[in-house]
């Protein structure tokens, strides 16, 4: 059996094995076992057969197959010539199996590359026979001749231009071609291949033919199956046929008139797709084609804007009038006059009826216009504000001219648009009108009423753009802008609705982004004068403070804004200014350089600050007596110290260490007062260290003195949270994993030896606080583990207080992190879940009752702080213990710290596995209700309803309904959840009962719970309106 017998035998029923014996014969044609003639002479009694179109179909297959896999030069040019030929011979006869011709044309191609004329009598050929190719029903036939002639156009578009050019019938033909082709992958290559006569060919005779083949096509409402495996998309074919579109100027009189009758369409995709082709048409036409078209386009565009319906509809209208307006800004003055002319009319007529929606719809139109250029700006406010400001002085209405004020800032904003993307603004029309501007602004800003809250911030508004735009104010006129915002800023005394102070101190700090100089001069000097050496009441200094902490943020001020607070520091310390007023300065130098923009080297903050600022904060510590230090003004000090520390190098660290601050060190080494208050400074500062710069002795002798100040129990709780964090870092960053509990036992800190006999609360929360220390760490799995089992063992007889101390394992410190060179492991979190959890469920199960509560307590403690992907693997044993902790009695403090996260674990449930919760919906919502109801307002207020059912669990009394605020809005957030995320039938049986429960949070005290309340009313009524539908 040869091989094309075999073939024949094999492709209806096994393709694979087809294509196998194609290869074969490939290969034999490779090592000359078989002839090129000899594969001819086989094929042509069943490619001749002309009584069976299905066999002539196949042979043409099986030779395309074998030149497929035929290795490059194992044909000769003349081989392939002729196997050409012999092709393109048939197919003027037969186009039975044109499919595989392409491919064989495809492979011959892929071969050796064809020359001119070869090229053109392919393409001719197909044209001729294959007219139009929607007679072929096989989509993968359409697609094979598709491919070639793609390939064609790629690689020989020279040669195929020739070939209109000599040809006039040629084009018209090739049109046809395509007529009726529906398949999107086919299309994409239609697309393309259409496009490319349109940009390069001479169309002119028969641009609408073409222009018609392609918009028929338009809009394309393409939705892909699923799992499409070729991954085509509606906006792939989307593209392809907006290039099509714009390819050509020639198509402009038919797809102008075209694009904008189908703008009407009530459809919104339609018209964003007309939109995008508008965009595309204008960008890719000439100049002078669009001009021709361009106020017809304003016309329809400028509708879609004034009477918007959509946000994204309104934003591509307008890109579509700046392209318009972009397309005559080079050369094109009468085009670009002719445009702007309708449009300055129009916008003109709105502003006299201005504050509408139409006038703020104008002030849109004029930013996007202006935007495009700046000769288009100039024109615009040339033909705009003489009207405007006629409109502004003749107007005494506020609202009238806040509206105007609202358009100005519009075209003012196009020019700072500009300058920062590099252009060179033409301010000649501006400049004219600049001190009208200005004069208007400042006016509304200073003088209007206080009320007009609207008014004076359009007009602040426009101030900081007419400052932000370069050489249009004169230095003077920026310098009485500057002046007037900062005496809002330090004068103005209302309180409540018309105090735009907040709003007056964030222009002056954009301000300090364009005119630092003049901020530099004016401003910062202004309001160190307003700050007093010593304050006579607490307010006074405060929002002055706050502006200059925010002013911070401009890089050529900031060392003047520092160096300016420091001074005032020192004379209030000198005046002995009030201990608040101290504090205030110190946090505000503290905001600027946590918040502020310092300068920086090589990546980290300067580190001279540290010699100018931090080192003579940390003398004045030093030199107070230990009874005498300001706790809070020595964690400030610590803060700004670790802040201008922790990113020097080892180097500029090991300098501080041993000189400036080995004081700290040795004054630590003794007990009592002085270790007490110096622990904020000491957290912050080792907090900033890199651990190779630390003596492991200074750290094992401070673990020591810490240990002991906790374990006497003579500190303040405030006290004792900095002692337990300073043991948390020095452990977790300083002690080495292979010696930690040598270390620990040292200095008298193991755990289990701690909580041998009878342990006391701060010998547990050191416990708790060496065993975090080792969570974050991540590397002594083995010890992390015994420690959290001998903490476990004291839950049986804890209190409360103990076990809800649990959630401090996992609780975030800002001061435990990388960038303060601490160790966190990235699995930390998961890996205490698996090792605490299943021994609090054990415990759980197996638990009296009334010695559930320490258990619940922890777990919720460790819960809250996990992401919701570690807890979902094992939600199902979970749930029940969650439930259980929001029917703690919330008279308790402790129940009413963990209510609020445990809440929003099961709000996260019911939003991703809702399943887990259907067989608790009972209980849920039992709980749910019980945590929603607001406090009673008064015993006789309130008397209970003779049939009110209460549902406690066996052995239990109902918890009193002391819930706070965040747990009665955060239930109330659940049970609105319910109706949609559990199934009907689970929930529909609860439903008159909710309702009814609901009844005293719509009268909650509490406008957040009363939102709720409303909000998960509805919720339930509406399952009634379901049902009834």
């Amino acid at each position: 059996m040869s091989d094309i017998q075999q073939y024949l035998f094999e492709v209806d029923k096994n393709k694979t094995a087809a294509k196998d014996v194609a290869q074969n014969s490939a290969r034999k044609l490779e090592s000359k076992e078989l002839k090129l003639i000899n594969v001819i002479t086989d094929l042509e009694p069943y490619i001749n057969a002309k009584d069976d179109a299905g066999r002539r179909s196949k042979s043409i297959a099986y030779l395309a197959d074998v030149l497929d896999a035929v290795s490059p030069r194992v044909l000769s040019g003349q081989e392939r010539r002729l196997l050409v030929d012999f092709i393109l011979n048939r197919l003027e006869s037969d186009t039975e199996g044109i499919g595989s011709s392409a491919r064989a044309l495809l492979a011959l191609e892929r071969l050796g590359k064809w020359d001119s004329t070869l090229a053109q009598r392919v393409l001719q050929t197909f044209v001729d026979h294959a007219n139009p190719l929607k007679q072929f029903k096989l989509q993968s036939e359409r697609y094979a001749i598709l491919q070639l002639i793609d390939l064609l156009m790629a690689k020989y578009r020279t040669a195929l231009q020739s070939l209109h050019d000599s040809d006039a019938n040629l084009l018209p033909s090739f049109i046809a071609l395509f007529e009726g082709e529906k398949d999107p992958r086919n299309l994409m290559i239609v697309f393309s291949v259409l496009q490319v006569p349109l940009a390069e060919w001479d169309v002119h005779a028969y641009a609408q033919d073409l222009f018609d083949a392609v918009f028929n096509y338009f809009p394309i409402t393409f939705k892909p199956p699923p799992d499409d495996p070729y991954g085509i998309t509606a906006q792939d074919l989307k593209d392809r046929l907006k290039g099509c579109i714009a390819a050509s100027g020639e198509c402009a009189p038919y797809a102008f008139p075209a694009l904008l009758d189908k703008l009407d369409s009530t459809a919104l995709n339609t018209k964003r797709d007309v939109l995008h082709t508008i965009q595309a048409c204008v960008v890719s036409y000439e100049p002078k084609t669009v001009n021709l078209y361009s106020v017809t386009l304003w016309d329809a565009l400028k509708f879609e804007i004034l009477a918007a319906q959509e946000e994204d509809l309104v934003n591509e209208a307008l890109k579509a009038l700046a392209l318009i307006a972009t397309a005559f800004s080079t050369g094109m003055d009468g085009p670009l006059t002719a445009y702007l002319r309708p449009i300055v009319k129009e916008c003109n007529e709105h502003l006299e009826d201005a504050p509408t929606t139409q006038s703020r719809a104008a002030g849109r139109i004029l930013h996007a216009v202006s935007s495009a250029a700046p000769v288009v700006a100039d024109r615009i406010v040339k033909g705009i504000l003489p009207t405007l400001f006629t409109l502004f002085k003749s107007s005494e209405s506020i609202a009238k001219r806040r509206g105007l004020i609202e358009v100005l800032n519009e075209i003012l904003k196009a020019y700072i648009d500009m300058h920062a993307s590099g252009d060179a603004l033409i301010l000649e029309g501006l400049k004219s009108h600049s001190s009208d501007a200005l004069e208007v602004m400042l006016r509304a800003t200073v003088s209007a009423p206080k009320a007009e809250v609207s008014f004076r911030l359009a007009s602040l508004n426009g101030l900081v753009q007419l400052t932000a735009i370069p050489k249009l104010l004169s230095d003077e006129e920026v310098e009485r802008t500057v002046d007037a915002v900062t005496d809002m800023v330090l004068h103005e005394q209302t309180a409540g609705h018309g105090d735009i102070r907040t709003e007056a101190i964030a222009a002056l700090t954009e301000m300090a982004h364009t005119v630092p100089d003049t901020v530099r001069n004016k401003a910062i000097p202004a309001m160190m004068v307003d700050l007093p050496d010593s304050p006579s009441d607490d307010t006074s200094y405060k929002s002055t403070l706050e502006a200059l902490a925010r002013l911070s943020t401009e890089t050529e001020i900031f060392d003047t804004i520092v160096v300016r607070l420091k001074s005032r520091l020192s004379a209030a310390r000198h005046h002995q200014a009030p201990t608040s007023y101290q504090h205030a300065l110190l946090l505000a130098l503290l905001y600027a350089f946590i918040y502020g923009s310092p300068l920086q080297e090589d990546g980290a903050v300067r580190s001279s600050y540290f010699g100018d600022y931090a080192e003579p904060l940390l003398a004045l510590i030093k030199e107070a007596a230990p009874g005498s230090r300001d706790s809070a003004e020595t964690e400030i000090v610590g803060r700004i110290t670790n802040i201008l520390l922790r990113s020097q190098t080892p180097h500029f660290q090991s300098t501080v260490y041993r000189t400036s601050l080995q004081w700290l060190v040795d004054e630590q080494r003794t007990k009592g007062d002085s270790v007490q208050s110096l622990a904020p400074l000491s957290l912050h500062y080792f907090a900033a260290l890199r651990p190779e710069v630390v003596e492991p002795t200074d750290v094992h002798n401070l673990l020591k003195t810490l240990g002991s100040l906790l374990l006497d129990g003579a500190n303040t709780d405030a006290s004792t949270s900095v002692l337990l964090r300073h043991i948390t870092l020095l452990i977790n960053k300083f002690l080495t994993p292979k010696t930690m509990q040598a270390s620990l036992q040292d200095a008298g800190l193991d755990v289990k030896q701690l909580l041998a006999t009878n342990p006391t609360q701060q010998q547990i929360h050191i416990s708790l606080a060496i065993t975090k220390a080792l969570i974050l760490l991540g590397k002594t799995s083995a010890l992390t583990s015994t420690y959290l089992h001998v903490l476990l063992d004291l839950l049986p007889a804890a209190s409360a207080q103990t076990a809800q101390a649990f959630a401090t394992l996992l609780a975030p410190d800002a001061l435990l992190s990388k960038v303060n060179h601490c160790t966190v492991s990235p699995l930390h979190k998961q890996r205490t879940f698996a090792l605490l959890t299943p021994s609090l469920l054990a415990a759980l199960k197996t638990a009296e009752p009334s010695r559930k509560q320490p258990y619940l307590l922890a777990l919720a403690g460790i819960l809250q702080h996990l992401p919701y992907t570690v807890l979902q693997p094992s939600l199902l044993e979970l749930v029940p213990p969650l439930l259980q902790v929001l029917y703690l009695p919330t008279s308790q403090s402790t129940a009413q710290d963990v209510k609020p996260p445990i809440l929003a674990i099961l709000e996260a449930a019911l939003l991703h596995d809702p399943e887990t919760l259907s067989e608790h919906a009972s209980s849920l919502i039992t709980r749910l209700l019980t945590c929603a109801s607001p406090p009673l307002k008064s015993k006789s207020s309130a008397p209970k309803a003779p049939n009110t059912t209460t549902v406690t669990t066996p052995g239990s009394q109902p918890p009193p309904s002391v819930n706070s605020p965040a747990v009665r809005a955060k239930a109330l957030q659940c049970l609105t959840l319910l109706p949609t995320h559990l199934k009907r039938e689970v929930v529909l049986p609860f439903r008159r009962q909710i309702i009814r429960k609901l009844v005293p949070s719509l009268d909650d005290s509490k406008r957040s719970v009363r939102t709720e309340a409303v909000k998960c009313r509805g919720a339930w009524m509406g399952m009634e309106e379901e049902a009834t539908e």
